[in-house]
């Protein structure tokens, strides 16, 4: 059997994998992982976890290469369930080329309330792009879905899925990682503060100078 292909990739989805596991980010085999790959010929290729194959079962080669119409390139094995969402992230937002999607807890609280968080902290605006909003309800693995999560995310990094879970995607795997894990904390203080008289948010000011600063990282300056 040849040895698969993409294999620095294999090892950052599995690592990534690993981590989201670590934090109790995602149990079993929910959440997904997936990233745009760059094959010579410029076809359409996404790396992206396998369904229904729980984290501590799963290796790098476990991990499926699908075309643009989500079809199975090298294996046999059935890609994840979401998939659907991920390639309709993919193509709405060129600037995406990695997506972590995970059912954490606090996250998951906002998707079941159908709570918006609101910027609430300078590094939501800074790495996420400002508001972390609440897509209408979609079944999982449709079309639907995959729609109306793109239509929420927007120009952000991250999305809640009503009832569902939570979203996000960026330019590197490591920085969808990172947001994914943001994502959470902040869900985590919001739920916390939502105790205590209510999250105060920040400053109009602030918010309009953080959201310059993640168009410009984001190289989607112009775009407001």
């Amino acid at each position: 059997m040849p040895a698969p292909t993409y294999r620095t990739e294999r090892e950052q989805i599995m690592a990534t994998v690993r981590e989201l596991d670590r934090r109790g980010l995602v149990s079993g085999s929910s959440g997904n992982v997936s990233m745009r790959l760059q094959p010579e010929g410029g076809n359409d290729r996404y790396l992206i976890t396998p369904a229904g194959i729980t984290y501590d079962e799963l290796d790098e080669n476990g991990l499926v290469i699908v075309d643009g119409d989500l079809e199975p390139v090298d294996s046999e094995i059935v890609p994840s369930t979401e998939s659907l969402l991920h390639l309709g992230i993919y193509r709405g937002r060129p600037d995406v080329n990695a997506i972590v999607h995970t059912h954490s807890l606090y996250a998951s609280v906002a998707a079941v309330t159908c709570t918006h968080i609101p910027p609430i902290v300078d590094e939501m605006v800074v790495y996420i792009g400002g508001a972390i909003e609440v897509a209408e309800y979609g079944f999982p693995g449709t079309d639907e879905l995959a729609a109306a999560g793109l239509e929420a995310l927007g120009d952000r990094r991250a999305v809640i899925l009503r009832n569902h879970g939570m979203c996000a995607a960026a330019p590197t795997l490591k920085e969808a990682l990172r947001v994914a894990i943001l994502v959470e904390r902040v869900a985590q203080i919001f739920v916390h503060a939502e105790t205590m008289g209510g999250a105060t948010e920040l400053p109009d000011y602030a918010i309009e100078t953080e959201r310059q600063v993640y168009l410009m990282r984001s190289g989607l300056a112009g775009t407001d």
